[in-house]
């Protein structure tokens, strides 16, 4: 048995709020790899916290959608 079916609308706010800091994650990964290869470890860890937060914002955000869609 499916859930309600959600509106485009609900479905790209959830992508948005979600998919956005997870490609800050990955985007920041991936720099962090290229300073790391050329030896900025400065800018690696940077951009390290950078990833965190992303990761971060996804969870968070993830969550505060999940709480708002089911009222």
């Amino acid at each position: 048995m499916t859930g309600p079916v959600e509106p485009p609308s609900v479905r790209l706010l959830r992508l948005w709020l979600v998919g956005v800091p997870l490609a800050m994650l990955v985007a920041a990964l991936a720099f962090a790899g290229v300073a790391a290869a050329q030896g900025r470890w400065p800018l690696m860890a940077v951009l390290l916290a950078l990833a965190a937060l992303g990761l971060a914002l996804a969870v968070v955000q993830g969550r505060l959608l999940r709480r708002a869609l089911r009222h």
